[in-house]
């Protein structure tokens, strides 16, 4: 009998202990920790973030038969696949990205020959009617035209935001930009390769964010801007109400907003709303409402 529950003891432990995959983050060249990287299941929606430090402390006991991705801006990607950690209590690791190679530098160093001073107003000018919320780890991304047809220098991020009421928890926001992928119509190859972090109000107002220091250009096609709610310490809980909210306003203008989360991939984020009788429905867009100052060269 002794020697029962002695088995039974001992399978307990087995199946019931914690599993955990903990480490750091890290530049491969120059070791350098990379704060807010993500680290996320690829067949859930679920994941952390890296500190100050890179390091990052991740449950994977309900997830061992799936993949980790770990992506960080301006950094290429690693998977780690868990089930050949089923037998370790806790993993330890630390994890290298790679720099990204872009042809980006050339283009900033060939156009800071040019004097910018025509400052101009694109995207979304008003306010819209309503709001929608975001998720921690979700990024929405949005489409601004160049009706210039000549590269211009980013001065102003203008983000239209609207206060939620009782929430639970403010999000960080993580500005990111993107070359317009015109082939697939998205957000293509990033334009910056540095993290833009800002800590908004939860009120009604224009977040706006100067990154005229940062030698970010408006491509000819056009660019997106992506923001991504983050929570950098990983306190959020799993149902709390976020704050604040994106504005938007409804249109039948083409899609210009698409969503991911945690560096996945980009599908459309627009808001559907349908309006009038079942034999005359009119489908309209909602889309988020970001838009920018840029700096055109002088004629």
């Amino acid at each position: 009998m002794r020697l029962i529950i002695n088995i039974a003891f001992l399978l307990i432990l087995n199946f019931s202990f914690s599993q955990t995959i903990k480490g750091n983050v890290l530049d491969s060249l120059t070791q350098k920790p990379l704060e807010f990287a993500n680290v996320t299941l690829m067949t859930r929606n679920k994941g952390v973030y890296t500190n100050e430090k890179g390091a990052f402390l991740f449950e994977i006991k309900k997830h061992l038969y799936d993949t980790l991705k770990i992506s960080s801006i301006g950094y290429a990607s690693k998977f780690i696949t868990l089930n050949k950690y089923k037998n370790q209590e806790v993993v330890n690791l630390n994890v290298l990205l790679n720099e990204k190679i872009t042809e980006l530098e050339e283009v900033i160093i060939n156009s800071k020959k040019l004097e910018y001073k025509n400052r101009y107003r694109l995207g979304e000018k008003k306010n819209g009617i309503t709001a929608v919320s975001s998720l921690i780890g979700y990024e929405t991304g949005v489409f601004i035209e160049n009706p210039f047809n000549k590269e211009g220098k980013l001065k102003t991020i203008r983000i239209k935001l609207m206060k939620r009421d009782e929430v639970d928890f403010i999000a960080s926001l993580n500005i990111k930009f993107y070359r317009y992928d015109v082939i697939n119509k998205k957000p293509g190859t990033e334009l910056y390769s540095k993290n833009v972090v800002v800590k908004p109000k939860n009120r009604n107002y224009t977040l706006k964010i100067n990154v005229e220091d940062f030698n970010i250009f408006l491509p000819e096609e056009g660019m997106c801007i992506g923001v991504e709610f983050i929570d950098p310490n990983n306190q959020s809980k799993k149902y709390d109400r976020i704050g604040p909210m994106y504005r938007f306003k409804f249109s039948n203008e083409e899609e210009l907003t698409w969503s991911k989360y945690r560096g996945k991939y980009w599908k459309p984020g627009f808001v559907e709303f349908k309006r009038g009788n079942y034999n005359n429905n009119q489908n309209l867009k909602g889309n988020v409402m970001i838009g920018l100052d840029v700096l055109m060269p002088k004629d």
